[in-house]
């Protein structure tokens, strides 16, 4: 059995906090934060915030330790 090798980039849903169920598809880098943004919603008629959906890993970042 083959393992399939993960892409770079990840494929987020945003869904509007507007409540009007509207959601955007956006391609992420694997490791970055979680998204929030700030887009346009058709069926509210104006901007607002879209948040990322689902929870996914997100790399730590560790703090450098000089000792």
């Amino acid at each position: 059995m083959v393992s399939k090798a993960k892409g770079r980039y990840t494929l987020i849903k945003l869904i509007s906090t507007a409540k009007t169920g509207y959601i955007r598809y956006v391609q992420r880098p694997r490791s970055s934060p979680i998204v929030t943004q700030v887009r346009y919603d058709p069926i509210a008629q104006r901007h607002v915030l879209f948040e990322e959906s689902k929870k996914r890993k997100v790399a730590e970042k560790k703090p450098l330790v000089f000792a």
